[in-house]
């Protein structure tokens, strides 16, 4: 039986190859010579302000811009994509268009800026509107407390034993004094911590809207977490505000005090760190023969504090 061979013509893919390579070299440099000629286009560009006056300038409305431009391709491409159109307008610089309640700028004064901004084989034929306008507020600085906004979860037995401390614990705020002025405080951006078992000492920034300046913007925070553990003391109530002509009987004359305490001082604190009150004046509003007892001390370093009871009955004595 004849033995056949089969041959495999490698060189029309070779030349295939050659063709398409050839081609796409003759499109990229077409593109090349099409991208460096110029041509017309309306970009729209966003100005934004840098004040160094004594005053707070905001956009009084839509201040967007188009600009005709003629440029190269490669510019007028990149512009195209761009998420960023902007360019930056210092209101110095522009003192006759101050006025009582804002200022306005006649574009036409723009093209020199916008054109360096961007590049200066820019050609400007126009631009659209011919003024943009900004109001003007007075301007004011206001110290602010700090605030966190945090999620913990902790591991068995351990709490947060203290408050959170902050540093530093405020901030100056600039702005519009109408704007600030309704600003109490600053609120960190929100943390969450899962599984905790030690203190937790951390860094964020403050959230705060833009037309607000923040000093300093981020804050170094550190939340207490210790290995607690619930302990009881039990205290005489007493009572303050008891006419002279009058006595107070209080049933129970003693409360328990529930608390939560860092185990490693659960052994410093006594019945002596706790006092306990009740208001001779709050018998005159009470319905049902029952006052609020209030703990008026206690020791520093319990938190979660409960009182049993909470209400006490009371009779007058004269």
């Amino acid at each position: 039986m004849e033995e056949r061979k089969i041959i495999v013509h490698r060189y029309p893919v070779r030349k295939y190859l050659v063709f398409l390579s050839f081609l796409a070299l003759t499109v990229m440099f077409w593109l090349m010579n099409k991208l460096a000629q110029d041509y017309d286009t309306v970009l729209k560009i966003s100005p934004k302000l840098k004040s160094s006056l004594s005053a707070v300038y905001s956009d009084a409305g839509d201040n967007t811009l188009y600009v005709q431009v003629r440029a190269s391709g490669f510019f007028i491409l990149g512009k195209k994509f761009s998420d960023n159109n902007s360019f930056t307008i210092d209101i110095k610089d522009f003192p006759e268009g101050k006025h009582e309640t804002g200022m306005k700028i006649a574009t036409v004064n723009l093209k020199d800026k916008i054109r360096d901004d961007f590049d200066k084989n820019v050609l400007i034929l126009s631009i659209e509107p011919d003024t943009i306008s900004f109001k003007i507020s007075d301007h004011a600085v206001k110290k602010v407390p700090v605030t966190g906004d945090f999620s913990l979860s902790f591991k068995n037995e351990f709490r947060q034993y203290a408050p959170v401390q902050f540093f530093p614990d405020s901030v100056s705020i600039v702005g519009s004094r109408e704007h600030i002025a309704k600003i109490e405080s600053m609120t960190l951006s929100p943390k969450e911590y899962k599984n905790v078992d030690k203190t937790v000492e951390d860094i964020s920034t403050i959230t705060a809207s833009p037309d607000i300046s923040v000093n300093p913007s981020k804050i170094r925070y550190k939340i207490p977490v210790e290995r607690c553990t619930e302990g009881t003391v039990s205290v005489a109530v007493n009572a303050v505000n008891v006419p002279k002509n009058s006595k107070l009987v209080l049933l129970p004359a003693k409360v328990d005090i529930k608390y939560v305490v860092p185990l490693k001082i659960y052994n410093s604190v006594s019945v002596n760190d706790f006092f306990a009150e009740v208001d001779f004046d709050d018998t005159k509003t009470s319905l049902n023969r029952h006052i609020k007892v209030k703990i008026i001390r206690h020791h520093p370093s319990v938190f979660d504090m409960k009182v049993e009871p909470a209400f006490v009955e009371f009779l007058i004595q004269r």
